[in-house]
């Protein structure tokens, strides 16, 4: 046997020993993970952050985002943080699904985005918790997207 085709089989073993069959992978989520829509997270209980009129999913916890007074504002990163943390605190496995990063990175440019981005997600790491963006990729240019990207984990 070949090198190549003995690493291959020991990876289609390790596979079909992690998942139970060679044909139904199961998608593995950590700390971050970018997603394309609600559906693709799998938690059941989330704190998600979104903006008005979306329906939320029974049973999640919701944080507004908007410019109308009354909600968070997209350019109060600080303040968005905080409630987060406060939500955390209060539960601190929960998941924290972010529904809305082009618009916050709209109002506050996308390194502002990215640095927020990165001290939520250490938070939600030293709490147990797991992050989720909801995005698509053709959102953000190139550059951004890898940023994102290497973030994941």
């Amino acid at each position: 046997m070949t090198p190549v085709k003995a690493i291959l089989s020991m990876l289609a073993q390790a596979q079909f020993e992690t998942s139970g069959s060679p044909s139904s992978p199961t998608p593995h989520f950590g700390y971050f993970n970018i997603v394309g829509s609600r559906e693709a997270v799998p938690e059941r209980d989330a704190l998600l952050i979104t903006r008005p009129g979306e329906r939320d999913p029974p049973g999640w916890d919701v944080i507004l985002v908007s410019t109308v007074p009354g909600f968070i504002g997209p350019r109060e990163l600080p303040k968005l943080l905080h409630e987060i943390l406060e939500r955390l605190r209060e539960n601190p496995n929960k998941a924290v699904v972010l529904e809305c990063p082009e618009y916050l990175a709209v109002y506050n440019g996308f390194e502002s985005f990215l640095k927020f981005l990165h001290t939520l997600r250490d938070y939600i790491l030293m709490s147990g918790g797991r992050l989720y963006l909801i995005t698509d990729p053709a959102s953000w240019d190139e550059r951004q997207f890898a940023l994102l990207k290497r973030i994941e984990g």
